[in-house]
């Protein structure tokens, strides 16, 4: 460390002691080495006081407070990604040292990077364990530092600056405080609001191999939150990943506590970071000092409330409708809008979401998909996965919404160097979303999903059917729907889990699994009573269709609003649906010859029907 450094870091450290808030914040660690500085450095200005770091409530929102529970914080202790890297490096011991320095530097960037910049020298799992700053996770002078993003691009290639600035949103930062104390000199620049800043490390490409170990000279998309963003109307609109992340106050917040004459600064943007992960935060507080954290157990339970408030309110909307009754058999519709700036679910390969339906009639059941426990969530030990439905008519079947990856034999892999093509995508892509967006080879919808026209209607929604006995003569049946969401799910353990007595991280956290709550959370839900006599009210003929007869394509006038449809045979039979945009009322038939009921779903519920010719 250079003297100058050394000075400054004395410093800080004596001015901490004397006004009292290392004792206030001890856990975090007070550290530095030639790149950076770990979190308990910025306590002194940028935790809370009477006067600073509150909103006009009173409220705290530090950003020291909200970020150390978070799992950009806890990213280099993480149990799951330490066992995962561990994985990796047993499957092929050669790439082992390769893997891990990869891996850490998006997980304990402050180490490896230091590392890297200083001597060039690789960062592994055994430096991190005695490293302050790698242990410090994604912390505030790594983000506030990356001032380029550099080529290769994404995958944790990024830019630090050299200079020791410290980039934020706000023009003319005070300058004197911020050196005096750390020997770093705020900058204004306007990339701390880019989303791309997110995606250097939330866009993974990783080189594949085959099952020899060998490389295939091929890259997988591992993950692609930043090009997901882009192929949306958010990227369209540059509504960046911290609008959501980390939501704005707008009103003047006074964003250190020196100096005292610091003016309020707004719009601020609240450090929740705030993700999808209340698995792995439970998991955290659980095992809080196992884990030696430095979160507090208190500040982590603030998190996983404000996750699970994420998730409910900001992710998905579900509604369900009976929309058709045909001899012995009814059909509801489930619709989902994704409300995200990209696919839901995203990120790591191992998240997904699912749908239970659940038919009681009085105290009988007499559907249920999606039971927790069943094959089709379970199931890992084979190459088995389950497809993606447009009609579920039989319990067994359960639509999951998940990415699947395939080895170079096209099998099914949860070995992430392994992957080398997807096998299955059908995660609800976001509005906006287009297949002739420049990036859609990146963030592709994969298996029967790419038949089922809710995919690239653009609208961000999905829906599926399920067609059912209608109910016997008696009291109203209830229909229940939920979505749930995973982020560990059991079938993702299997292969990991056959290594738990070979390494000690892997074993560390299969005991911690095997003891955790993995109920998963539920996102939305719905539900609505069918009778064994009515059925749903269908307006005749309030919109013109054209030609009819045709000869495989139909346009439609009088569509005022975006709406679903449904198109049933002679029989009853659903054979095609989707959705019509109001500003491209056309619909693409491609059935056989015959005759067909074609039924409009409008938001409000009212339904219009028409009879349509098919002559090819």
């Amino acid at each position: 460390m250079k003297p100058s450094a050394v000075f400054y870091f004395a410093a800080l450290v004596l001015m901490l002691l004397f006004s009292g808030y290392l004792l206030v914040n001890q856990e975090l660690p007070a550290k530095s080495n030639t790149w950076f500085i770990s979190s308990g450095a910025c306590v002194l200005c940028h935790s809370t006081s009477d006067f600073a770091s509150r909103d006009s409530q009173g409220n705290d929102v530090s950003p020291i407070a909200r970020w150390r529970s978070t799992m950009l914080a806890n990213a280099s202790k993480d149990p799951f990604w330490k066992a995962k890297v561990k994985h990796e490096g047993i499957v092929n011991p050669s790439h082992s040292d390769a893997l891990e320095n990869v891996c850490t530097r998006c997980h304990a960037p402050m180490g490896m990077l230091n590392a890297f910049l200083t001597s060039g020298d690789f960062y592994t799992l055994e430096h991190l364990k005695n490293d302050e700053l790698g242990k410090d996770g994604i912390s505030c002078t790594v983000c506030h530092q990356i001032n380029d993003f550099s080529s290769p691009l994404f995958s944790g290639n990024f830019g630090i600056n050299a200079d020791k600035e410290i980039y934020g949103p706000y023009e003319s930062p005070i300058v004197n405080q911020m050196f005096m104390n750390t020997g770093y000199t705020p900058v204004y620049s306007e990339k701390i609001n880019e989303s791309r800043l997110c995606g250097s490390c939330h866009s993974l490409f990783t080189n594949s191999v085959d099952e020899n170990g060998e490389f295939t000279g091929e890259t997988f998309v591992e993950q692609a939150l930043y090009h997901e963003w882009e192929n949306s109307i958010y990227g369209e609109q540059n509504i960046s990943c911290q609008s959501c992340h980390l939501p704005r106050i707008n009103e003047p917040i006074k964003i250190s506590s020196r100096p005292g004459f610091a003016p309020g600064r707004e719009p601020f943007g609240i450090h929740d970071l705030t993700g999808a992960n209340v698995f792995m935060l439970n998991l955290l507080k659980e095992n809080h000092k196992e884990l030696e954290l430095h979160s507090g157990e208190e500040f982590l339970a603030e998190t996983i409330n404000r996750t699970k408030k994420l998730l409910t309110e900001s992710t998905i909307d579900l509604s369900i409708e009976e929309i058709h009754r045909e001899n012995d058999s009814v059909y509801v519709q489930v619709l989902l809008k994704n409300k995200a700036g990209h696919k839901f679910p995203t990120g790591f390969p191992s998240r997904r979401a699912y749908l239970e339906c659940l038919i009681v009639q009085d105290s009988d059941t007499l559907f249920h998909s999606g039971k927790n426990g069943t094959t089709a969530l379970i199931n890992g030990d084979d190459d088995h996965f389950e497809p993606h439905y447009e009609i579920i008519n039989n319990e067994n079947q359960v639509q999951i919404y998940e990415f699947v990856m395939g080895n170079t034999d096209g099998e099914v892999t949860t070995v992430l160097e392994k992957a080398y093509v997807p096998l299955k995508d059908n995660r609800i892509v976001p509005e906006g979303f287009s297949s002739s967006h420049l990036n859609y080879d990146t963030v592709k919808v994969v298996g029967k999903a790419i038949n089922d026209s809710d995919y690239l209607s653009g609208l961000g929604v999905e829906s599926v059917l399920y067609a059912f006995p209608i109910p016997k003569a008696g009291n109203a049946a209830k229909v229940k729907v939920l979505l749930h969401y995973e982020t560990a799910p059991e079938s993702w353990m299997h292969e990991l889990f056959e290594y738990a007595e070979m390494d000690e991280d892997i074993g560390r956290f299969k005991n911690m699994y095997d003891n955790a709550n993995r109920t998963p959370v539920r996102i939305a839900k719905d539900s609505i009573s069918l009778t064994t006599t009515s059925t749903p009210e269908i307006q005749k003929e309030k919109s013109r269709i054209y030609p009819n007869p045709t000869s495989g394509k139909i346009y439609i006038d009088g569509v005022a609003k975006d709406c679903t449809y449904s198109v049933f045979n002679t029989g009853g039979l659903l054979v095609k649906k989707g959705f019509i945009n109001r500003n491209e009322s056309d619909i693409a038939l491609n059935l056989p010859s015959g005759n067909y009921q074609l039924v409009l779903h409008f938001p409000d519920g009212k339904k219009i029907s028409h009879s349509i010719m098919l002559k090819n």
